[in-house]
């Protein structure tokens, strides 16, 4: 038994190495637009594509939004620049805002002191993501329309959430 024990660590320890059958890479940075925030987002090859998967912290009107994304990108115009990708997602976003008054459609509702008001909505994303070589930097243009739902019973659409991302990949 006591030597059992020790090859059976052994042999563990020898066929533990690296068991993914793929790499991911992993990126952090910031998202100046409507909605600006800090993401980390890790990505994997997924056939022709590669899958990323986002987290965003968002802070707007005194609140602080949570967003999940899932992007998919592809490389289709190899010919015209091998590091320019494409890429479109979805996912959803919970938070919350605290003011005195929410705009919706257009309109202004102000309320009589500030007050709490939980939201929760879904988002899009489309992106064109330029990824420099020499520097482990994505630079990229973004959209991000979404809709959501704030507490007490606004709905707010936002067709045209456009920001500007800079991320380090590590």
């Amino acid at each position: 038994m006591r030597k059992i024990i020790p090859l059976i660590l052994l042999s563990v320890l020898l066929s533990s190495g690296n068991l993914s059958g793929q790499i991911s890479t992993r990126q952090a940075g910031f998202r100046i637009g409507y909605r600006s925030g800090i993401y980390y987002q890790v990505s994997s090859e997924t056939g022709n594509a590669e899958t990323g998967y986002n987290a965003m912290l968002s802070f707007n009107n005194h609140g602080l939004q949570v967003t999940g994304l899932k992007v998919i990108y592809e490389n289709s115009f190899k010919g015209i620049s091998p590091n320019l990708f494409f890429g479109w997602g979805y996912g959803g976003h919970i938070g919350y805002t605290y003011s005195d008054h929410i705009q919706a459609m257009g309109d202004d509702y102000y309320f009589h002191d500030d007050r709490f008001c939980p939201l929760f909505g879904v988002d899009g994303w489309l992106t064109a993501e330029y990824r420099i070589n020499d520097i482990p930097v994505i630079v990229s243009l973004n959209l991000k329309p979404y809709l959501e739902i704030t507490i007490p019973a606004f709905v707010r659409l936002m067709p045209a959430d456009f920001g500007f991302s800079i991320s380090y990949i590590f």
